[in-house]
């Protein structure tokens, strides 16, 4: 009787294996419903999920967005929006080093490098420019906007640094907007006009400004984006004989290369 028994302990313990293994193998797929699937051979793609059924081995394909987890036979789990943000960080690089094309026709060769953190939400950027121009220079718009204008501080060099917030993240075509902190020094033509740039003294000076920015990303490839960013905010001038606060604005147009 004890042989009898031992027996059919030993049979129940190698079943009891044997099923193990197979519920190891298994990998699980979670829908967004909390519905559960056993598959195997499962492939992750942009737009869908295609995996074979592990029972019947039938071939399945199911939209990706209605997929919340996939729990692989080793242990390890992957969350689907998790890998989107992967895709978007490896396709569109996280450093921009930027030509500020604009601040070149006017006055400055200005260069700018950003880092995009947090997954694509937020960015820090800091330019460096340095003006090559002695005089202040006018620029022209089209009715029905003012016809010129004529930009009095020429700036020298200046720096600073500039937090992006991009609210959908990162893609081919987004916004930003955010604070930015500059400073510098450059020669600022108090009654300077489009008519008598050429004729007024300059001041020396150190200036600070708070610029609030907003812009718009368009990335045709994935090594190259174009933006454009309008700023607005308030300047001040070091010098005591310059009105110290004033109104400030800005307008850039950039070509920046990612990686």
């Amino acid at each position: 009787m004890n042989v009898f028994t031992t027996k059919i302990s030993l049979l129940i313990f190698i079943l009891v294996i044997f099923s193990n293994v197979k519920l190891l193998s298994q990998d699980i797929i979670v829908l967004t419903d909390n519905t559960t699937v056993v598959a195997k051979n499962i492939v992750v793609r942009a737009n869908d999920v295609e995996y074979q059924n592990f029972n019947d081995s039938s071939k399945v394909i199911i939209p990706r967005n209605s997929v919340q987890l996939i729990s692989y036979n080793d242990g390890s789990q992957i969350e689907l929006n998790s890998i989107q943000k992967s895709f978007n960080r490896l396709d569109l690089g996280n450093n921009l080093v930027s030509f500020h094309f604009l601040d070149f026709v006017i006055s400055n060769f200005t260069l700018s490098y950003e880092r995009i953190i947090s997954d694509g939400k937020y960015g820090i950027q800091i330019p460096v420019s340095i003006g090559y121009k002695d005089k202040p220079s006018t620029i022209y718009f089209p009715l029905p906007m003012e016809p010129d204008y004529t930009n009095k501080l020429v700036s020298k060099f200046y720096t600073g640094i500039n937090f992006n917030i991009y609210p959908t993240g990162q893609a081919r075509f987004k916004y930003y907007l955010g604070p930015g902190l500059r400073f510098g020094n450059g020669l600022f033509f108090e009654n300077a006009n489009n008519y008598s740039s050429n004729s007024q003294q300059s001041i020396k000076t150190g200036y600070f400004k708070f610029l609030l920015n907003n812009g718009v990303v368009y990335t045709p490839v994935n090594s190259l984006s174009i933006s454009i960013i309008g700023s607005i905010g308030i300047q001040y001038m070091f010098d005591k004989q310059i009105n110290k606060a004033q109104t400030s604005g800005a307008l850039s147009i950039n070509l920046s290369l990612r990686f």
